[in-house]
């Protein structure tokens, strides 16, 4: 049995779409008095790296927080790139 094997990382096609400094928004699902709340987020690409996870190399793009000026691990899939003037 042969196993798919590629050179690049998990999600480094999705990750082509976002460029140093563009601007995304990702959002966050909680649970609030019984209801489905989600929050959504905006923030600045800041760096593309890969890492290892699960014996596998994964793209991990490290965005900017608008809202809290924090530095955020986040994936690709969860990206979604907003549009600017």
């Amino acid at each position: 049995m042969s196993k798919l094997h590629s050179d690049r990382a998990f999600g480094s096609f999705m990750a082509s779409r976002f460029k140093i400094g563009s601007l995304v928004s990702w959002s966050e699902w909680k649970i609030v008095d019984n209801m489905i709340d989600e929050d959504i987020f905006y923030g600045t690409v800041v760096e593309k790296t890969a890492k290892i996870n699960g014996g596998r190399s994964v793209t991990v793009i490290k965005v900017a927080c608008s809202d809290t000026g924090e530095i955020i691990s986040l994936n690709p899939f969860q990206l979604r790139l907003q549009e600017t003037n």
